[in-house]
């Protein structure tokens, strides 16, 4: 009788630590940078969310010829006396904007709104015009 022997090619101890090391490895850089891109996206989509609260409050001042506001203090802003939820990818400068029933900027006080995105180290200035109510974005 002959006996057959057959090879079975396997992955020793070493290689299948080293394997599962290199995976795991790429999966956290992976998730890391997702993560951060995540952050990211979620603070660009609140600063034109905020964009356009801030154009609608000027509108609906003008359509419903009643004043509205806008305002933040110690990083909470408000609509209209209403909390606004604002993400930890942004944090907002100390500002009080109330737009008359014409549209315009009631005062000149406080008509710069900064937005900090501490995840991209960028800094998004609105500075508001008097008379027009029209707005200059610059982002740093």
């Amino acid at each position: 009788m002959k006996r057959v022997t057959s090879q079975i090619n396997a992955f020793t101890l070493l290689e299948t630590l080293l394997t599962l090391s290199i995976s795991c490895f790429l999966i956290l850089l992976f998730s890391v940078t997702f993560q951060k891109t995540v952050h990211v996206v979620r603070g660009e989509i609140f600063v034109l969310q905020f964009e356009n609260i801030l154009k609608n409050q000027q509108a609906q001042a003008v359509t419903k010829a009643e004043m509205r506001s806008l305002s933040s203090s110690n990083g909470i802003v408000m609509v209209d006396g209403a909390d606004l939820h604002v993400p930890k990818e942004t944090q907002f400068s100390d500002f009080s904007i109330a737009f008359k029933e014409n549209g315009n900027l009631q005062s000149i006080r406080s008509a710069k709104i900064v937005i900090f995105l501490p995840y991209e180290g960028k800094e998004v200035t609105y500075q508001l015009q008097l008379g027009s109510g029209q707005y200059r974005k610059t982002t740093n």
